[in-house]
């Protein structure tokens, strides 16, 4: 029960947790440092621990990318981007903390590329921006359904003990009453019987009494004709 009590509180708030539409996806322009070099990039703000966000973060570029871990940021390669790839291009991403929350940030090398390219670069990297941090709210709600629907499992589990155990008690209840019907019928019976056989030593007694009576009557007449015996010559 206690069990179960605590499954009940863990899954309640997620009901009323912020649902992953309802989240900002506003991108923002913004330069950072890669290696002493300046980047200009663009950033997108996303609302959960970093921590969080980047085993997503990661785990989601792992599987369109080639990406590597550097001192502080990630070099991203042979990156698939929903609509355009970058075969030869490296891409810089930084995590930070920021305002409660995390910031991504992604910028790439422009230089030697003409500004249709670079615009189309650029687009890409807003959009990919936002689909990261879509992918981590998408990753959050269900891991808050997996909890909710693990929590349904355990709760059903126990309805079904509780059906299965009330079965078990409705089962013993008949079989306690039945029972105590049989018992009683036993025990009528046995007053019953009680009072026969109570009846049966009253009777006895008084035909013992009856019976001891007539002996001695009998036992006196055998006396008379033993004395009239001796009397005759």
């Amino acid at each position: 029960m206690k069990l179960l009590i605590q499954i009940i509180f863990l899954v309640i708030p997620l009901a009323f947790s912020a649902p992953a539409f309802a989240q900002d996806y506003t991108i923002s322009e913004k330069s950072d440092r890669i290696n002493s070099a300046k980047y200009d990039g663009y950033a997108i703000q996303v609302s959960g621990p970093l921590e969080k966000v980047t085993d997503q973060i990661y785990n989601y570029l792992k599987e369109r990318s080639k990406v590597r871990r550097k001192r502080n940021y990630y070099s991203v390669t042979e990156f698939k981007m929903d609509k355009l790839s970058l075969d030869s291009t490296e891409v810089f991403l930084k995590i930070s903390d920021k305002d409660n929350g995390s910031q991504l940030w992604m910028a790439t090398e422009t230089l030697g590329l003409n500004d249709e390219r670079v615009d189309e670069i650029n687009k890409s990297i807003r959009e990919e921006l936002v689909l990261m941090a879509r992918s981590y709210y998408v990753h959050q709600q269900e891991l808050k359904i997996h909890e909710a629907e693990a929590a349904a499992q355990v709760i059903s589990k126990k309805q079904q003990n509780l059906i299965e155990q009330h079965s078990s008690l409705t089962k013993s209840l008949e079989e306690a009453e039945a029972r105590k019907i049989e018992l009683e019928n036993m025990l009528e019976a046995n007053k019953l019987k009680i009072a026969s056989l109570k009846q049966q030593i009253i009777d006895n007694k008084a035909e013992q009494d009856t019976t001891y009576i007539n002996l001695q009557k009998v036992n006196s007449v055998i006396e008379g004709h033993k004395e009239a015996l001796k009397r005759i010559n």
